[in-house]
């Protein structure tokens, strides 16, 4: 062996007995000011990892080089303020403690020793200033190596209680071993000891070196935001990507306008009538098409202006519907760990419409859902539609007709009150003119289609098609017929000239 060839060897073997000797104990390490809070073996599985952001990762050099870094971190005030975004107040961290401990009072025997009531009793009277002068002396303490003898001492309270706070059960001074508390109380009580600009971290730099992560890889995602997104249910995390995809009942509109209460109340009629026609649904602006949350901007005035825009949408609608019976959710975005100012997903969420019932706007525009697409209808293909959703054509002009009547009876009663209702006068007036231009037109389409009998007018009541072998100029063919018949007896076949039999209402 060549003399180059053993110093590579030997580089070799040095490198694998320093990767081995980090694998033999090798852990990340929570530290806050530069003080030990503890550490996972071989990942980062720390609790506190909830607590972090991707953005939060600081990496320096390269693998090979004496200052390799890597570390999510951030500012105690940092820490501080995301705790208090999740509900840590001190006020509310002493009350969480408290009513965890009076679990035990519930719990407690003639079998456990008097000491047990003697904590319970001290840890439900704890101050916040008692607390946070426990975490103060424990800072004071060498923290990295546990006293595993002071659960022995069954008269050291505030060490058992500081134990407590950080995740422990007592075995002695508590009555069960399911009496326990979880979160992040120590870490908030310990932002009050440190200084603002002392710095709260998960170091994985050995890992790394250990070959359990590669030097480029991030452990933590944005864990801090979707754990506020779970505090708070109604919120979003911005950029992600929502799980539902569109369909019949849920619609994703982004919005690019300047103006977007504008821009959702010109949009709004088409997918609420969309929507009523069909199942019902929801529509979220501020979501791309491929489901990713993008949001809205809105100002407090906007919002305001928004409910006026939404309820002048649902107004324009006919027939009427309760404006209460469309709910308006404004979810808030979360980013880097905070709910940004003013910017949400607008959740609309609307019912399905009365069965039998077709809605359209004021001018006689209608939609329907299909699908993922919200589609306009009009002429012979509305008409279609609109039978589909009646039993009879007597259900589709009796709708029709009461409608009619209930804007008769509209119009009366605004003609009593005069000058004071000559504006919505004149709307229902114009809305009663449209309906019979409706009847008239659904009874013409009616007849056209089959629908009546062309000589009573009653519904029809039967429509089969068949297929009939016949000879025509001597060749034998199959004929698609179809036979026709009406409430009223009268009834054709497509191959013959005469009806099949008359209508007994005619004669």
């Amino acid at each position: 062996m060549s003399g180059h060839q053993l110093t590579g060897s030997r580089t070799f073997l040095r490198e694998l007995n320093k990767q081995q000797e980090y694998q033999m104990a090798t852990e990340s390490e929570v530290r806050i000011g530069g003080t030990y809070l503890g550490g996972t073996a071989k990942r980062v599985g720390d609790h506190q990892a909830m607590l972090f952001n991707a953005s939060d990762l600081v990496a320096v050099g390269g693998i090979a080089d004496d200052s390799f870094f890597r570390a999510y971190q951030i500012t105690v005030r940092e820490l501080r303020r995301r705790l208090e975004a999740l509900g840590y107040s001190l006020t509310h961290v002493r009350e969480q403690i408290v009513s965890t401990l009076q679990k035990g009072y519930e719990e407690l025997s003639d079998d456990d020793i008097p000491q047990c009531k003697l904590f319970l009793d001290y840890g439900c009277k704890v101050t916040v200033e008692q607390l946070v002068e426990l975490v103060s002396q424990w800072r004071s303490e060498d923290n990295k190596s546990y006293n595993y003898m002071a659960q022995f001492d069954l008269n050291n309270y505030s060490s058992t209680l500081l134990d407590f706070i950080q995740g422990c059960s007592s075995e002695f001074l508590l009555p069960s071993q399911n009496i326990w508390i979880h979160g992040y109380q120590f870490e908030r009580l310990l932002c009050e000891i440190y200084s603002d600009e002392d710095v709260f971290q998960i170091d994985f730099t050995r890992l790394v070196k250990a070959g359990y992560y590669k030097p480029d890889d991030q452990p933590i995602t944005n864990e801090f935001d979707r754990l506020m997104s779970q505090f708070n249910p109604l919120s979003y995390r911005l950029m992600e990507k929502i799980k539902d995809e569109e369909s019949e009942t849920l619609e994703f509109k982004t919005l690019v306008s300047s103006n977007p209460t504008k821009s959702i109340g010109q949009q709004l009629p088409k997918y609420l009538i969309g929507f009523l026609n069909g199942k019902g649904g929801r529509i979220l602006f501020g979501v791309s098409d491929a489901g990713i949350v993008e949001g809205v901007t809105l100002s407090r005035e906007g919002r305001d202006q928004l409910q006026r825009n939404i309820g002048a949408a649902v107004s324009s609608i006919t027939p009427n519907f309760p404006q209460a019976a469309v709910e308006i959710i404004l979810r808030p975005l979360i980013s880097v760990g905070a709910e940004i100012e003013d910017k949400f997903v607008i959740d609309i969420r609307v019912p399905s419409g009365r069965p039998n019932e077709m809605y359209f706007t004021h001018s006689g525009d209608t939609w329907v859902r299909h699908g993922t697409s919200t589609f306009a209808l009009k002429g012979h293909q509305l008409f279609v539609h609109i039978c589909t959703r009646y039993s009879s054509a007597d259900d589709l002009l009796r709708v029709i007709s009461q409608r009619a009547q209930t804007a008769i009876e509209e119009v009366r009663r605004l003609e009593k009150n005069g000058e004071r209702s000559e504006v919505e006068l004149a709307k229902k007036q114009g809305e009663l003119m449209a309906l019979r231009e409706s009847v008239s037109s659904a009874w013409q389409l009616l007849k056209e289609t089959d629908l009546i009998c062309p000589m009573c007018e009653s519904p029809l009541a039967i429509r089969h098609s068949f297929t009939e072998s016949m000879s025509i100029g001597g060749k034998d063919i199959d004929a698609d017929l179809e036979y026709i018949q009406y409430e009223c007896g009268y009834a054709t076949r497509d191959d013959r000239d005469e009806p099949v039999s008359l209508c007994s209402r005619r004669s």
